[in-house]
């Protein structure tokens, strides 16, 4: 084919040519099984390490409840002892006179206890809060999915614009490796400049170096969606622009949208939670100027209580209230008391920071999914009229209009296009996903819609 573009009336060679260069270099990439985002996702839910620690850190704070509950059920426990006991006993006699004596002995108790709080503030309190802390550690869970969704959908397709990038690159560089062929070879034959040969030598040396560095992003970018799913990715199933489903965001209006966020994003809801907790750290704290009161039950049996009960048995039963009240502490409780409200004061801002910046960043999500559907369409718009540019030139070089150089020019533009096209789409979808995340509502059904948006690549088995 080198050999045919020499000649002035096939200078039409390119558009087709870029075609199958183009569709070959996608081929290539992705050589066996395509890893499509669906099955990365369930690979990611077993092997992701930070999703596994988060699981792992909410099943350790859901302990917290029976523990807590625990406080407030009865406690019973056994106690026993048997011990040897040696006594030396000195008294005056009848005269008067100092009488030693020594013997030993064994002595036995054994005891059940019962004690059941009737009323303990401070376990109240303790209960409560072990409620708001696994309510919050279900929301860091939530967040932590959600978090996970974004990281593998911005890896997988951080891969898939690499991957393309790289393809476009490597098109390039084969399509200017043949226009400066036939720029040398019109040289030759006298229809050509020098200046067309040096442009398409520049070109080419300069797509060596875009070629080199997309290798080096693609691998960089398998790499780090490799650490996700922890399998080796090899290929990736390709998005088809015929399946992508371009939709503004539904509600339309941000304000909703934000209105959702506030109520249902997980980090927002771990934090009310934080701010529960520090909410009952007072009443614990509180608690401290109030009495206690268990029922104590006790069984005991003991056998030589002491040197003047030996052989001496007990049984003994005891049913009874237990009151403590405190009187002084020293200011323990109230200094408690004002760290507990300074920690509401804190949980509460962090709250209300949070909260705002929430808002902003659903507002910007937002806003670029809108904006992202009219770019998309306006790249898509371009894209053909690229297309129609270097046909253009092409016909207007068989004319003698242009020059060589002038479609070198009309194909670096298209190239251009569909670089800002591929990014556009990705872009969009990035932040369609986010947009989602931020809200609570990014779940495996939403991501296996953008799935639906991928195929095989035909060469990728």
């Amino acid at each position: 084919m080198l050999a045919l573009v020499g000649t002035r009336g096939r200078a039409d060679w390119s558009r087709p040519l870029f075609a199958v260069l183009l569709a070959s270099a996608l081929c290539a990439a992705a050589p066996g099984h395509a890893l499509d985002l669906a099955e990365a996702y369930r690979l990611a839910l077993h092997h992701d390490a930070r999703y596994q620690a988060a699981r792992a850190q909410a099943a350790a704070s859901r302990e917290a409840v029976p523990q807590a509950l625990a406080q407030l059920l009865p406690n019973v426990s056994a106690s026993l002892s048997r011990s040897k006991n040696s006594t030396d006993k000195e008294a005056p006699d009848v005269l008067g006179l100092t009488k030693s004596e020594e013997f030993e002995y064994f002595s036995s108790n054994y005891a059940l206890t019962l004690r059941q709080p009737i009323y303990r503030k401070y376990n109240f309190a303790l209960y409560s809060q072990a409620q708001a802390e696994v309510a919050g550690a279900e929301a860091t869970l939530d967040r932590s999915l959600q978090d996970l969704l974004v990281r593998l959908s911005g890896a997988y397709f951080e891969a898939l614009l690499a991957q393309d990038q790289h393809a476009l690159a490597r098109a390039q560089k084969v399509a200017y490796a043949a226009q400066l062929e036939a720029s040398r070879k019109a040289f030759a034959a006298g229809q050509g400049t020098r200046t067309d040969i040096d442009d398409a030598q520049a070109r080419y040396d300069m797509t060596l170096a875009d070629e080199l560095e997309t290798a080096q992003n693609l691998g960089y970018t398998r790499r780090q969606l490799q650490t996700i799913v922890n399998q080796p990715v090899d290929a990736l199933a390709v998005l088809d622009p015929a399946r992508m489903q371009l939709q503004s965001p539904q509600p339309a209006s941000a304000e909703e949208w934000i209105e959702r966020g506030e109520e249902s994003n997980p980090e927002l809801r771990a934090l009310r939670a934080e701010i529960e907790v520090a909410r009952e750290e007072l009443e614990k704290a509180r608690a401290g100027h109030y009495p206690t009161v268990d029922l104590v039950a006790q069984r005991s049996k003991s056998s030589s209580e002491n040197n003047v009960s030996i052989d001496t048995r007990y049984l003994s039963s005891m049913v009874g209230l237990q009151v403590n009240v405190p009187i002084f502490a020293g200011g323990y409780a109230m200094s408690q008391s004002r760290q507990a409200l300074a920690n509401i004061e804190r949980a509460q801002q962090q709250y209300e920071a949070r909260r705002r910046e929430l808002g902003q960043e659903i507002r910007k999500e937002f806003q670029t999914v809108a904006e992202g559907v009219l770019r998309v369409r306006a790249l898509e718009q371009a894209d053909r009229s690229a297309e129609r540019a270097v046909f253009s030139n092409e016909k207007g070089l068989q004319a003698g209009t242009r020059s060589r150089v002038d479609i070198l020019n009309a194909a670096q533009q298209r190239m251009n296009v569909k670089r800002d096209l591929a990014m556009a789409r990705y872009r969009y979808i990035i932040a369609r996903i986010r947009l989602q995340s931020l809200v609570s509502s990014l779940t495996e059904s939403e991501l296996a819609a953008v799935n639906a948006w991928l195929r095989e690549n035909p060469g990728g088995g």
